[in-house]
């Protein structure tokens, strides 16, 4: 129970008297006992104290109001005024100055040593603070005991909802409710901690990655519990993503075997079924990479959807009815906190095992054409054969375009460059000139070395399929 001015007063060994103050001040807590004869005892004040004082510099009426005023800027609890040695009894000023201010005044015998006081209150204190321990070890154990209980989060979350006194809550990073106590408790839809209602909002890390916000409306006790409570949610969090990351390696596995035909469709089925995913339903695939793609097996699960990880880019196989465009749009929201050039790729509504593998192509060839959220386009041939990963089209691509690349390091020349925009511009050199800033006879030349540098010939369609198959995929770099 905590220290009150009134605890220390009802004391009889002690003989203390109240000689002003209003009722309601004795009701707060006492932090410590701060025993001072200097004329400022501010520096050394810190809220909270009693402060105890026999008045031996304060000789004075100007210095005894002074000295109140202080004190009472010092947010003191109140002031202990011993008798019987500088002073016979309280003085009038210093009363009058403890009025103004509202400072409450004890009276303090000459047979009570100050440090009788001092030594009460330290006993209290002390006995106080190793009482909160003793309940902060048993809620500590209260709440390693409800994770560990087989019920998981929703259990730790009941038991720190208990503790508190306050409904309490986990949320993910896309803003879904893990947990919350009671289950009748309402939370504002607001970012966490933009929210009065939303008092504490404390951050969930793992592995010093925020994945989740663990909030709770003004606890009306043991706050002091929160740290360990946050370090718990942690921990549930941190095996419910290896669990998830597992669950992830197995998807995508069995969808690279789908996609690369080394499994049939009945066998794609059996395998992809415990993952949710039935052959007779519609499903959309969404293909997303980002720059740093080490947090694409640890990044929270997705509402509606079953997410791989396939050839470094996270795989979700969306549910009927799921949007595709707003999931897209929330899976690019939360990979732009991993890292920069974020790109996602949304392909079609298709069923069957094969109606996955068109719609992951879809989704791949989309990805592919720059960051932000990318919709379907038409699928070509040749944007199926870039989107094979059976087909070493970029190793092809290397092999075939590396003369104009050495010859552009070794001349500084533009003849990269300048296949690009030909092809672009489907032959046209008039074209090519405008685009490029140069002369018609200079385009004609380039040409004329590309054809000679590659042995292949733009005027041969063959010849410009392979070179413009070689310019995509090596974009795809």
């Amino acid at each position: 129970m905590t220290l009150r001015l009134a605890d220390v007063l009802a004391d009889p060994d002690l003989g203390l008297r109240l000689v002003g103050g209003e009722p309601a001040a004795l009701r707060q807590p006492v932090r410590w006992c701060a025993v001072t004869e200097l004329a400022d005892p501010r520096p050394f004040l810190s809220g909270g104290e009693l402060v105890l004082t026999t008045g031996l510099s304060q000789t004075g009426e100007a210095a005894q109001r002074q000295f109140v005023a202080r004190v009472a800027e010092g947010r003191a609890v109140g002031l202990g005024f011993g008798v019987g040695l500088s002073h016979v009894r309280i003085p009038a000023a210093t009363l009058d100055q403890a009025r103004a201010t509202r400072l409450p005044v004890v009276e303090i015998p000459y047979s009570t040593p100050f440090i009788a006081v001092d030594r009460f209150v330290a006993d209290r204190v002390l006995e106080e603070q190793y009482g909160r321990f003793a309940d902060l070890l048993d809620e500590h154990d209260t709440l390693a005991k409800a994770l560990l209980s087989g019920r998981g989060l929703g259990a730790l979350i009941t038991a720190l909802h208990q503790i508190l006194g306050a409904p309490a809550m986990v949320r993910d990073l896309y803003g879904r409710v893990l947990a919350t106590a009671p289950a009748t408790a309402t939370w504002p839809a607001v970012p966490a901690g933009q929210s009065p209602d939303l008092p504490t909002v404390l951050p969930v890390s793992v592995e010093e990655t925020v994945v989740a916000h663990l909030c709770c409306r003004r606890p009306r006790r043991s706050a002091d519990v929160l740290p360990y409570a946050v370090s718990l949610v942690g921990l549930e969090l941190a095996r419910r993503q290896a669990e998830l990351a597992g669950k992830r390696r197995l998807a995508g596995q069995v969808l690279e075997d789908l996609i690369r035909a080394t499994i049939g469709p009945p066998e794609a089925e059996r395998r992809l079924l415990p993952f949710g995913i039935r052959p007779e339903d519609e499903h959309a695939l969404l293909v997303a990479t980002v720059d740093d793609g080490r947090g694409l097996l640890s990044s929270p699960p997705m509402a509606g959807a079953t997410t791989a990880v396939l050839n470094d880019c996270l795989v979700a196989v969306l549910e009927p009815g799921r949007s595709a465009r707003e999931a897209a749009t929330e899976l690019g929201t939360y990979l732009s906190r991993r890292g920069d050039d974020v790109r996602v790729g949304i392909g079609g509504w298709y069923s069957g095992m094969n109606g996955l593998r068109w719609s992951y192509y879809e989704a791949h060839e989309a990805m592919t054409r720059g960051p932000g959220i990318n919709e379907r386009a038409q699928m070509s041939l040749s944007g199926l054969l870039l989107a094979s990963e059976d087909v070493p089209l970029r190793d092809l691509a290397r092999d075939v375009l590396r003369p104009l690349r050495d010859f552009d390091a070794a001349h500084a020349g533009s003849l990269v460059a300048t296949l690009r925009a030909y092809l672009d511009a489907d032959g046209s050199v008039v074209t090519v000139a405008d685009r490029l800033i140069v002369h018609r006879n200079t385009v004609r030349y380039r040409i004329e070395q590309i054809e000679r540098l590659t042995g292949r010939s733009l005027s041969r369609t063959a010849d410009r399929v392979q070179l413009w198959l070689a310019m995509a995929a090596a974009h795809l770099d």
